[in-house]
């Protein structure tokens, strides 16, 4: 249950692989980085955290589509935690960022 609840609200738009998928590919999400203007995919690594540690924070979003979440620093940028995330409510989970990201839908 905690894990149903902490990923949704991480990474709110899930996309599924079907039954009948070749590869067992992790539930995906998107995650807006507000320094670089892109959308980057995400998964979950671990729903729970010890709170110590770098963590940056993650906000719900709708940039990169409805039920998206957002952040300041991603991949390259000083300050990117390498998916380590602090929630407002205090939660700590790890979802690193994949791939090259990319823009936004218009």
């Amino acid at each position: 249950m905690r894990h149903a609840l902490a990923v949704p609200i991480a990474l709110a738009l899930l996309l599924t692989v079907g039954a009948n998928s070749a590869s067992a590919r992790p539930e995906r999400g998107l995650v807006y980085v507000v320094s670089q203007g892109l959308c980057y995919e995400t998964f979950a690594a671990a729903d729970t955290l010890p709170d110590h540690g770098p963590f940056q924070l993650i906000l719900p979003s709708t940039i990169c589509g409805p039920g998206t979440s957002m952040t300041m620093f991603g991949p390259g940028d000083p300050g990117y935690t390498g998916g380590r995330w602090v929630r407002p409510d205090g939660t700590h989970f790890l979802c690193p960022l994949v791939g090259g990201g990319s823009p936004p839908p218009q």
